[in-house]
């Protein structure tokens, strides 16, 4: 299997330079020329969001809390709905590069460098988090440390983000999708049979394990979170809408996110199955580590293999579509803000960006403690301060909804986000401050536009 990993390493990093060294112009490093086809979309969307959550952090899931672990994809399949029916064409009716340059289309250039800096700060804790679920992954091959697979997984991806730009990430996220489909295919066919089906893992689990869509570990308020703070992140996401506005027209941008939706339903079941497995062979381990013990331990060599090549490409996909949208959002949203620069210039500085958030990003996934803990880090941050607002401006136009009031909505909805999320803080309804920050968010952006709208006019009257 190692001998596999440097394999499939090897292939994801030349598929990407065979997409050839990006132009210098933004429009081909950021949206690879907006040229992306209905079948490329939806095979980048599919590898994006199937990353290390929605592999080794919902089979930890599973393997803890039983079959209503899917709900954290299936969730993701419905902002993907929403976002696909509803929000599409007012995503691609904006000429820009990037979700904060879409906010600064609804509000202003004040509220584009807010937004910016709320994505760059959140995101670090998703490419994290992919390298945190790679060192997990990799560990269970058992040779060398993981550490060791740590640097060289994030190399690979720096090395092609940097080359090829956004063409080079669209190439190989369709490779890896194809490939995490086979490798989840192929590990869950096996554990079906070996644990005798649905009947086997009833009789084997603890009662009420494969309730759905609630259970005794997962309530009804748990899920009405979960919609929120990591649906919400699908419907109003920045690497999704990279994806959209990489499309070449607004038809195939609609078919991809809809085409991506349904498939992410079977490979949530999927994955959720082989963790609720794990569960059944392996008592006792960490949670996170049931998919890699599953290749470990339990899958023939052929299985194991596909699995462990699937995880690889999933975690890859995530985290070189996180790590590039990231980069081109601090160059070009913040730092060409702050230092004007011509055009090439702020390509070369983007490639820049990618090097740097890389190796923070790898420094940063040595000290956290698991894959799901660093998402809901980043979404708490990320959906309290930016969905609101954005989600109002893009689908209420007649509010004429104020930058002023969006500014204050994102401070105070990224503020309480920040508070909820950071541990070793203990603060009032610190479980809900998330949600309370999102719904504040919004509140003051239609209130202070309100005052402000109400102002102007008997200023003018």
């Amino acid at each position: 299997m190692p001998l596999l990993l440097f394999v499939s390493l090897l292939c994801f990093l030349l598929v990407g330079l065979s997409a050839g060294r990006s132009t210098g112009s933004r429009e081909a490093f950021f949206v690879a020329g907006r040229r992306g086809t209905t079948s490329t979309i939806a095979g980048s969307l599919l590898a994006t969001v199937v990353g290390g959550s929605a592999t080794i952090g919902v089979a930890g899931l599973a393997y803890e809390q039983g079959m209503t672990a899917a709900w954290w994809s299936l969730v993701g399949a419905i902002g993907l709905v929403v976002l696909g029916l509803v929000l599409v064409s007012r995503v691609r009716g904006f000429s820009v590069y990037t979700l904060p340059g879409l906010a600064g289309g609804l509000y202003g250039p004040r509220v584009r460098v807010v937004t910016a800096v709320l994505v760059v700060v959140a995101w670090m804790g998703v490419v994290s988090g992919q390298i945190v679920a790679a060192s997990r992954v990799l560990f269970a091959v058992g040779i060398g440390s993981p550490a060791a697979w740590m640097v060289m997984f994030t190399v690979v991806l720096v090395v092609y983000a940097v080359a090829g730009g956004q063409r080079a990430i669209l190439r190989t996220d369709v490779l890896q999708a194809v490939v995490i489909v086979i490798g989840l295919a192929a590990a869950g066919a096996f554990v079906h049979a070996s644990v005798d089906g649905p009947g086997g893992l009833a009789m084997s689990l603890p009662p009420g394990s494969l309730d759905f869509p609630v259970n005794n570990a997962f309530g009804w308020s748990d899920l009405g979170s979960m919609l929120v703070l990591v649906g919400a992140v699908y419907v109003v996401g920045p690497d999704i809408y990279t994806r959209l506005l990489s499309a070449k027209d607004t038809a195939s941008a609609r078919t991809a996110t809809l085409s991506a939706a349904v498939l992410v339903v079977p490979v949530a079941v999927i994955v959720t199955v082989l963790g609720l497995a794990a569960r059944v062979l392996a008592p006792g381990i960490d949670p996170e580590q049931a998919l890699p013990w599953l290749v470990a331990h339990a899958l023939p060599p052929y299985a194991a293999a596909l699995l462990l090549a699937g995880l690889v490409a999933a975690l890859m996909s995530s985290a070189d579509s996180t790590l590039l949208g990231q980069s081109v959002i601090l160059a070009d949203d913040i730092l060409s803000r702050a230092f004007p620069l011509g055009e090439k210039s702020v390509v070369v500085l983007a490639r820049a960006c990618v090097v740097v958030l890389g190796l923070l990003a790898l420094l940063l996934a040595l000290s956290l403690q698991g894959v799901i803990a660093s998402l809901m880090f980043a979404y708490s941050i990320f959906t309290s301060g930016v969905v609101g607002p954005v989600f109002l401006g893009l689908l209420v136009k007649r509010l004429r909804l104020d930058g002023s009031a969006a500014l204050v909505g994102m401070c105070v909805g990224g503020m309480c986000g920040l508070a909820g999320a950071v541990p070793g803080i203990d603060v009032p309804l610190k479980p809900y401050l998330a949600l309370i920050g999102l719904g504040l968010s919004m509140i003051l952006t239609l209130v202070v536009s309100m005052l402000r709208n109400h102002g102007k006019a008997r200023t003018f009257a």
